[in-house]
Parts: C-alpha cells; sequence; structure tokens
C-alpha cells in the first residue's frame, strides 16, 4: 500500500504529533508499505530518518503556512498514492492536501490531534482577533474537508466524544497513538538526569515532561508544588521542555512569587534518550494539562515505569486508571498536590503502578498492534472509494 502522510511540520519541539508520525512510518514501512511524508521546511530545521522517505516544502505568509511548492507537488503527484493521511487543521499544508484529495478522488484519512476538543477550539495562538478568522477558514475549508473524509481518526474514545459538538459527517475510528518498545526494552540506569540538574539519588524528584504552554496546566502544578514542599521540603520539580512562545517566563514569575525558585529547575527540549533517562529518574511523572487529546509522554513515562499523575481532561485517564498505572485528578491545586505527596510517600504503591503502568504501554500502544488497526481502516477506505467510483462509472 503506497500512503502519503501530510503534516504542517515534524520537529519535536512543537508537539507529540511530530514524533507519532515518524513512529507511525517506521511501523507501517515495517511491513511493507510504501510511505512517505510532506511537509514543511519549518524555521529552517530538516531532520533526515534514512527508513523513512521525507520531502520538505517552503513556506510563506507565516500564520497560514502557504507553499506554492507542496501545492504544485500534490497536483503531479497525488494518484500515485492509495490514501493519504492527514495530519492536523488549520493550516495551508494539511488544508490543501484534504482538497487536492477531493478533487483527484483519492480517498484520505484526517487525524485532528486534539484540535476539535473544545478548549482549543474557542482559542487561537494568535489571540482573540484571530478567533473569527478561524470560524470563517473552518466553515469554509476545514468542515467541508473533514465531513468528505473517508475517516476521522480520534487516538481516544474522550477526542471523539469532546469532537461530537461539531456534527461531523465523516465515520470516526478510535485509534490510539503508539511507542516503539524496542526503545524502552532494556531502560538506562539510573542517575544521568539526576546527576545533569545536580540531584543526588535520595532527593524526591517529580517530572514534567512537555512543551512548556499554557494547555499543559502549569499554573496549576506551580501552586501545588508549593503545597507538596510544605510535607515533603527536600522535593524537587524538573519541568523539561521547549519554551517555543515564552510561556515560561509567566513560570518562572510564578517561582519566585512563591519562593520555590531554588527548588524547580527548568531544562530545555531533550533527546529521546536523555528523555528516558529523564523517566527513568523520576519519582513521579505530572501532567495536569486542561486538553490532552492523547498523551504521548504519559505512555513514555509508563513505559519507563515511572509512576503518573494525569487530569481527567488528559484523553487515556481511563485507560490509566483502569490499569493502576497512576492517579487522575481535577483541575486544582491541592489536588494534585495530595497526589504528588501520596506517591511521595507510599514508595510500594508507587512502585507497584510504575510497573502496572509498563505492563500496560507494552499492551495497550506497541505500533506493530496499532499500525495493523490502522491498515484496516486504510483498506476499508480504499475499498468503499473504488467501490463509489464503480457506481458512478
Amino acid at each position: 500500500m503506497k500512503i502519503l502522510h501530510v503534516i504542517q511540520n515534524i520537529d519535536t519541539k512543537y508537539g507529540g504529533p511530530a514524533s507519532v508520525i515518524i513512529g507511525m512510518n517506521l511501523a507501517q514501512n515495517n511491513i511493507k508499505h510504501s510511505t512517505e511524508i510532506w511537509t514543511l521546511k519549518y524555521k529552517k530545521q530538516e531532520q533526515n530518518h534514512s527508513n523513512i522517505k521525507i520531502n520538505y516544502y517552503n513556506a510563506y505568509f507565516t500564520p497560514i503556512l502557504f507553499s506554492f511548492d507542496l501545492y504544485n507537488k500534490l497536483i503531479r503527484r497525488i494518484h500515485e498514492f492509495d490514501i493519504i493521511h492527514i495530519h492536523g487543521l488549520y493550516r495551508f499544508p494539511v488544508s490543501v492536501a484534504a482538497w487536492q484529495s477531493r478533487k483527484a478522488n483519492v480517498p484520505y484519512i484526517i487525524t485532528p490531534h486534539g484540535a476539535l476538543d473544545p478548549f482549543l477550539y474557542k482559542q487561537s495562538r494568535f489571540g482573540k482577533w484571530a478567533v473569527p478568522l478561524k470560524r470563517l477558514y473552518e466553515r469554509l475549508i476545514d468542515i467541508p474537508n473533514l465531513n468528505h473524509a473517508s475517516a476521522i481518526h480520534y487516538t481516544s474514545r474522550d477526542e471523539a466524544k469532546r469532537s461530537a459538538f461539531c456534527g461531523l459527517k465523516a465515520r470516526p475510528v478510535i485509534i490510539p497513538n503508539g511507542i516503539d518498545w524496542s526503545s524502552f526494552e532494556n531502560l538506562p540506569a539510573k542517575g544521568s538526569f539526576r546527576n545533569r540538574i545536580r540531584l543526588n539519588e535520595n532527593t524526591p524528584l517529580v517530572l514534567f515532561l512537555g512543551r512548556i504552554n499554557f494547555v499543559k496546566g502549569l499554573d496549576l502544578l506551580i501552586p501545588a508544588f508549593s503545597q507538596v514542599l510544605k510535607e515533603k521540603p527536600r522535593a524537587r520539580l524538573a519541568l523539561v521542555g521547549p519554551d517555543n512562545e515564552g510561556y515560561g517566563r509567566k513560570v518562572r514569575q510564578w517561582c519566585r512569587e512563591l519562593g520555590i525558585e531554588d527548588k524547580v529547575f527548568f531544562v530545555d527540549h531533550l533527546g529521546p534518550d536523555e528523555v528516558r533517562q529523564a523517566y527513568v529518574d523520576a519519582d513521579v511523572f505530572v501532567l495536569p494539562s486542561y486538553t490532552e487529546s492523547f498523551g504521548m509522554t504519559v505512555v513514555e513515562a509508563m513505559a519507563s515505569a515511572c509512576p503518573v499523575i494525569i487530569s481527567e481532561k488528559v484523553n487515556i485517564w481511563r485507560e490509566v486508571q483502569a490499569d493502576k498505572a497512576g492517579l487522575v485528578t481535577g483541575l486544582e491545586p491541592l489536588l494534585i498536590a495530595d497526589a504528588i505527596c501520596h506517591l511521595l510517600t507510599d514508595k510500594k504503591e508507587a512502585e507497584f503502578m510504575g510497573l502496572r503502568g509498563r505492563r500496560s504501554a507494552k499492551e495497550r500502544y506497541n505500533w506493530p498492534r496499532i499500525v495493523e488497526q490502522l491498515t484496516q481502516v486504510y483498506q476499508c477506505a480504499i475499498n468503499e472509494h473504488a467501490a463509489l467510483r464503480n457506481m458512478r462509472s
């Protein structure tokens, strides 16, 4: 099967979809699919992967990311593919890929990656003034593209539920994201990340790993950790991730106001090996997001045997709870603080949750199983499209 993936960018500094698409393509190639990724030369950062064919295209007009090169290539080559898999919404590359698929009569599916969650739906990263433009763009372009898709791929049941208000006509399918289990089969020795931030092995370490962004609930985590310090004064918090939009200035200011700036470590974006070292060195991983369509870092922490604490807005919270891989809390600092203190105090339960999470990650989120489900969705879309063409001819 020849599969084209289209995504705005594949720089992991800008969120989970980038890492997901790389793992997905590697797993698809392993079962003899032929895949390509078409994306943009985003801020002059290109990544090469020896086993994946990636085509980069120039982009202009930053908010919309218009690309003449990508548009022309779609016109010339889209018929070469059996199916188009589109990742994301609200930007020219993904919108034009869907539109051109419709025009060329090639089946396509869309993975919104959380873009239809009500929390994000009502906002724009460019400010309130841009929200009416966002509504107009989706009415004219993205909603028709979604309605004509062969399927809309959601990564969790809650993501599908929270998107229901849009009233979309396309068939929903629910298939989770995956991880490359071979990267977690043999975990690194403990100590490397703690040495990096100069902590000894006995210091309680709370880890947040992700983009430094308002969506991640850092305005809840910082006051929660301030409360944790009243019970666990030796505890430390590591905030690991890129600050692409300058939100970290606010986070540092909150730390200063609460007098805990010397208890919180800020660490920039880490590579895959360093990320795994951070997980194994942490006593607990915390992600109190206001919205999270899936939560790749949660699954990675679980795969590393690190117990997790997540908000009820992280859409795999049901699976975490059912598998006893961690604790689920509401969006309140005191609730988050209580959960952290509980796992820092009860070492046996924390260890038990870590082991349960590791087993859950392997059984639920291993790429081969997930790619098999995706292949079935692709084949169904291709067959239905062919049947419609035959009826019309």
